[in-house]
């Protein structure tokens, strides 16, 4: 027999050899052990707050410019690469309000509207943002030293299109001036 572990048979036989005074002793022990053994219940533990951040981090039309004239440069024989995007819009941030009505005489309703505001801890607060939208492009002006050769110039259009949303109409690519 382990030590941990009591087989119903023994308990039968301390209960039957001690009387009634054996039966509550036996009980009590049984109650203490039972109270020492592990629930098998793990505390939870505490929910982490999220750091609170005063900016939105978003990409700027200049660090995109640049990722682009990046990544179009390494498009084989185009060379040097510049980028120029237009923007129709410059994506509109969605914040999260609280919107209270109250009646008036009648059927007038007044609305009062406020922006949520999540503070943590520090004075730093932040605006609570529902939706961010992305930049919408008008046009993209490309001029790549590689732009003379045809098959250069499509792979450019094509990468530009696909990156920005714009239709291929949208995109134009010209050859840069050599010194």
């Amino acid at each position: 027999m382990d030590k941990k572990t009591l087989p119903l048979s023994k308990i039968g036989e301390l209960i039957k050899k001690s009387g009634s005074l054996g039966l509550i002793a036996v009980i009590v022990i049984l109650g203490v052990i039972l109270l020492l053994l592990p629930s098998g219940e793990k505390k939870a533990p505490e929910p982490k707050t999220p750091e609170i951040t005063p900016e939105v981090a978003t990409d700027t039309v200049e660090s995109f410019e640049r990722r682009l004239t990046d990544a179009l440069s390494k498009i084989e024989d185009a060379g040097r690469v510049t980028v120029v995007l237009s923007l129709q819009s410059d994506g509109e941030t969605y914040l999260a309000s609280d919107k209270e009505y109250s009646e008036k005489t009648g059927e007038s309703r007044e609305q009062n509207e406020e922006t949520v505001i999540v503070s943590s801890g520090s004075s730093v607060q932040a605006p609570v943002v529902v939706k961010h939208g992305y930049p919408e492009y008008r046009g993209a002006l490309v001029v790549a030293e590689g732009a003379g050769d045809a098959t250069v110039k499509l792979a450019i259009i094509q990468a530009v299109s696909a990156l920005t949303g714009l239709g291929t109409d949208r995109v134009t690519v010209v050859k840069m001036q050599t010194n």
